[in-house]
């Protein structure tokens, strides 16, 4: 049988819930060895195992923390050996130098940003997410949502949000952004923004050792951009599958009654969670360099719902530790609760918001983890396997 591609997925210290979208993305173009990484599995040497490691959206400044000296060594090291590292947003600025006195990131290739500045243009609209301090300037972000790019052949459509505009030679772009549409919010001057952007690169190439990285702005894994979808595809089919994939996880086997109860008790949290969630308004926490809104935590709730009724369907599923994803369950609901408390009094939530994040986290790492062991094990509805487990 044929290798298929080894993809994991970092969803640890600074990540966004974007990495969502490359989960939803893959599996709808049937990629079933997907993995999802943290700091730790990085540090014990997990990405040996992987062809291609994903850096998704979040904050730059959390991920380096996270990962340290150690970790970033580890993903350099993955690159050139041969690995394909594919990082947007935030993932894209951890590989770049594009400062003369860079954070000690990746720092694997030399391009500078248009988006960096001592002065940045003055903001029109969302400014208390519109500049990120870095050294002695400023990250500024000029757009947000959709926008064109163009190929040089085809133009289409991808959202951005953050992402730099790069300032590469012709033989690492893949991408441009060539032009602004009805659904672009504009944080700055409109033609101020199209000085910044327009006739820059937006995704590129780079090969490094071994390997190669590809670094984009606007986020082509959003599952609502389906060509942009297919672009990330083509790129993941010129990846030769060689890596053989993590050691399989020790899994407790939930069937017939014992799993619909373990699902009903995942959903009733859950549930709970979403009617608490609606009633947030206006919330913002800032963690790390990255502002969270509370419309970003419904949605990270109503797609675990999502999920968890697409795993009501089965009537076997394999899980890793189902008492510990109960509890993150809970944790969640409780969180959420608390939030919504202390909001109503004008109190601080920020460490109750950062706690909630994490249990959001590691409950749908399970569920993902779970959903994926299926769809690889082929496991039917019926309770049957056409494979041979221990």
């Amino acid at each position: 049988m044929a290798k298929s591609l080894k993809i994991g997925i970092f969803i640890g210290k600074g990540a966004s819930y974007s990495w969502i979208w490359f989960v939803k993305t893959f599996d709808a173009l049937d990629f079933n060895d997907i993995f999802f990484l943290d700091e730790n599995d990085v540090l014990h040497g997990q990405l040996d195992h992987f062809d291609c490691f994903i850096l998704p959206g979040g904050d730059p400044f959390q991920v380096a923390e996270g990962l340290g000296e150690q970790g970033l060594s580890l993903v350099r090291s993955f690159v050139e050996r041969g690995g394909t590292y594919i990082g947007v947003c935030a993932g894209t600025y951890l590989a770049l130098r594009f400062c003369e006195d860079p954070m000690p990131w990746l720092n694997l290739v030399d391009v500078p940003i248009r988006n960096y500045a001592r002065t940045p243009p003055e903001a029109v609209r969302m400014q208390y997410k519109y500049l990120v301090p870095y050294r002695d300037g400023f990250v500024f972000h000029p757009v947000r949502g959709s926008l064109e790019v163009t190929t040089g052949d085809e133009v289409f459509k991808a959202p951005l949000y953050g992402g730099p505009p790069m300032v590469a030679p012709p033989e690492m772009r893949l991408l441009d952004y060539s032009g602004f549409d009805a659904k672009t919010l504009y944080l700055i001057d409109e033609h101020e923004a199209q000085r910044t952007m327009l006739g820059h690169a937006a995704g590129i190439r780079v090969p490094v050792g071994g390997g190669n990285l590809y670094l984009f702005g606007p986020h082509f894994e959003h599952p609502h951009y389906p060509r942009a979808n297919q672009f990330l595809h083509e790129i993941l089919c010129t990846i030769s599958p060689l890596a053989d994939g993590p050691p399989a996880l020790p899994v407790t086997l939930l069937q017939g009654p014992e799993l619909r109860r373990w699902v009903t008790s995942l959903r009733r949290d859950v549930s709970s969670s979403r009617v608490l969630a609606n009633g947030l308004t206006d919330l913002r926490w800032k963690i790390g360099e990255k502002v969270w809104e509370d419309e970003k935590i419904l949605y990270f709730v109503n797609e675990l719902l999502k999920l968890l009724k697409d795993l009501t369907r089965y009537d076997v599923l394999p899980v890793c530790d189902p008492a510990s994803l109960r509890r993150e369950a809970q944790n969640m609901r409780m969180h959420l609760a608390e939030i919504r408390v202390l909001s109503k009094d004008g109190m601080e939530t920020t460490r109750q918001a950062s706690a909630l994040i994490d249990s959001t986290k590691k409950l749908s790492k399970g569920l993902y983890e779970s959903y994926f062991m299926f769809k690889r094990q082929h496991w039917w509805s019926n309770g049957e396997n056409n494979r041979t487990h221990s």
